[in-house]
């Protein structure tokens, strides 16, 4: 079964991964012409491009905003714990984030958390290296055992978390989500989960979404489906940004209308 990087279409569960061997994290070296460096005054910009470029934001306000609800009042903390990867033209084209808990999970004090590569940079063997050092700098930092946050859509990531040494955490809590990556990775750390049917993956309402946008937009393209904030579906085609308004009812997508449009950075 193919995975795509990031799969709107599939139910959308919060997962929750640790990895408590952080003193035996295995290096993987960056490809020729990469190199790590750590955030500097004004890199906030970069971050936000690339976590874009990976699908994260429709726009640019929207990822400046949540940058600054994360970290604006740890700017200084960053400058050895948010991690980029550089080209050789030294464009950020990478980042993780070797951050901490706020308040402790038991005996868990790290988060890594805003892992992201540029789009067009996906498929040349940096996300490996990227959480080996992220890793690497979270124990450099003093912690033992750190989470990972991510979620059902991003599940070609989820697999290779799995690969270096995360494991669930309190799986009872997000079930449903580790048998839809089962099914998709059936990766062996997941050998105790009940299998699931693949129709059962996939959400009505973003599967519709989906079609809906292929129908009126030529892809690739970026969106979002707001079923909690909105009702709203969101899609940046080309820089330019649209909203839709929507119903779903009896299982069945209604467009309600189109609320603004614009052309953004």
């Amino acid at each position: 079964m193919d995975m795509k990087t990031i799969d709107r279409t599939l139910k959308y569960v919060d997962l929750c991964l640790v990895n408590d061997h952080l003193d035996d994290i295995v290096e993987y070296e960056l490809p020729p012409g990469y190199r790590f460096v750590f955030f500097n005054d004004g890199d906030e910009k970069d971050w936000v491009d690339i976590e874009m470029s990976s699908g994260e934001f429709l726009s640019f306000d929207e990822g400046m905003d949540t940058f600054l609800d994360h970290f604006g009042t740890h700017y200084e903390e960053l400058k050895n714990r948010c991690i980029f990867i550089e080209n050789e033209q030294g464009e950020k084209v990478a980042t993780a984030t070797a951050f901490y808990l706020e308040k402790p999970i038991d005996d868990i004090t790290g988060n890594v958390h805003w892992v992201a590569i540029k789009k067009e940079y996906q498929g040349r063997h940096l996300a490996k290296p990227l959480i080996s050092k992220t890793l690497k700098q979270m124990r450099e930092l003093g912690h033992e055992k750190t989470l990972l946050h991510t979620q059902t859509h991003t599940c070609l990531a989820v697999k290779i978390y799995l690969d270096m040494g995360f494991v669930p955490h309190e799986m009872e809590k997000n079930y449903l989500g580790w048998q839809i990556i089962k099914k998709l990775t059936n990766h062996e750390k997941l050998s105790s989960v009940d299998d699931m049917e693949e129709s059962d993956m996939y959400d009505p309402l973003y599967v519709q979404a989906y079609e809906f946008l292929k129908s009126n937009f030529a892809e690739p393209f970026t969106y979002k489906v707001w079923d909690v904030k909105g009702p709203i579906i969101g899609i940046n085609d080309n820089g330019n940004l649209h909203y839709y308004e929507y119903r779903f009812d009896n299982e069945q997508l209604k467009i309600v209308s189109e609320i603004n449009q614009g052309k953004i950075r």
